[in-house]
């Protein structure tokens, strides 16, 4: 039977196919989540990356679907990323890149949800390439009575939320994005870390899908976090915090807020979104909580935080690009040397 290729207008039909499709692998990564959601697409084209949602039908039901995001390289040049994107099934895939050729894309960016076979790309030049979304992941079950929850962290963890609360820390759902951004200057200056601009996040705060949960003392904001809902998991996405009344342990009770909050929206994972990748055979390693990684992994602070809650650890493929234009694509690598 022959399979047409579309483009998805309907936002519940999009949305809607993803949510039917988790549920039934719900103990899968093959899951596509919050970066393949309709809210998200909209978000992205919102901040200048405009999505393409493409369907696969097959005698007239929906076998795939996938949203590229359309990332402008200057000289009129472009390209297609499709972030987390699900297991292409029975599906043909050239179809789609063929159809990118024929829209002027230089290469096509995937970041699968599990691994896939690359032979499918046979009649293109790939090449793997750096992720833009975290690898490595820690998925929390919130399935779990919050006793438990609290029960399987680590015991500093735990002690450092109890702080928290007893000390006077309290924390509240608002959206405020001069909040957020005034945090989030501190926290840059003292991490060293890239950042998006203000407007991304403001752009994102519009969104119904995020929510933002500040900690506040004696009435000043000292930390504050986004977390992204879509279907039944809830992301842990970026994250701010003050200079100020550091000892006080804000951010880990903030992350038992958001844990909570999660629980009560009907949420049965909560995603932590990044930490270093598990340790190499022969590396140096440090470990916390029974997770392990490099030694002086740029992402040790982070993972030590998070792995204080628990989880599973939950990886990801590498990226590849798949070359539409040999060209063009040389000249994306030639001015990526200097940027």
């Amino acid at each position: 039977m022959c399979m047409e290729l579309r483009i998805c207008d309907n936002r519940a039909e999009w949305d809607n196919w993803f949510l039917k499709q988790d549920q039934n692998l719900r103990q899968s990564s093959d899951q596509a989540g919050f970066l393949q959601s309709w809210d998200w697409g909209e978000f992205q084209a919102a901040t200048g990356k405009p999505a393409v949602r493409m369907q696969a039908v097959e005698g007239g039901e929906v076998v795939w679907q996938g949203q590229a995001l359309e990332h402008k390289l200057g000289l009129g040049l472009k390209y297609a990323y499709l972030p987390r994107v699900m297991e292409h099934g029975t599906w043909n895939m050239e179809q789609l890149l063929i159809w990118l050729k024929e829209h002027n894309f230089s290469f096509l960016r995937i970041e699968s949800s599990k691994d896939i076979n690359l032979s499918i790309f046979q009649s293109f030049s790939l090449s793997l390439t750096k992720n833009r979304q975290p690898q490595t992941t820690l998925i929390l079950d919130l399935t779990q009575t919050e006793d438990a929850l609290l029960q399987n962290m680590h015991a500093k963890t735990r002690y450092n939320i109890s702080l928290a609360e007893r000390k006077g820390v309290v924390a509240r759902e608002e959206k405020d994005i001069d909040v957020f951004w005034k945090l989030n200057e501190v926290t840059i200056a003292r991490d060293k870390f890239k950042s998006h601009d203000k407007n991304y996040y403001a752009k994102m705060l519009e969104t119904e899908m995020c929510h933002q949960l500040t900690a506040y003392f004696q009435g000043a904001p000292i930390a504050s976090i986004l977390l992204i809902i879509f279907g039944d998991t809830c992301v842990y996405l970026h994250g701010a915090s003050s200079n100020e009344e550091r000892n006080l342990m804000a951010p880990y009770l903030l992350q038992w807020r958001g844990i909570q909050l999660a629980k009560k929206l009907g949420c049965v994972s909560y995603d932590f979104w990044g930490i270093a990748p598990a340790v190499k055979v022969g590396e140096a390693s440090t470990c916390f909580h029974n997770l392990c990684w490099e030694v002086g992994h740029k992402w040790t602070g982070v993972t030590r935080f998070k792995a204080g809650f628990g989880g599973v650890v939950r990886s990801y493929p590498e990226a590849v690009d798949i070359i539409l234009s040999k060209w063009k694509y040389g000249v994306y690598k030639f001015v990526r040397k200097f940027t």
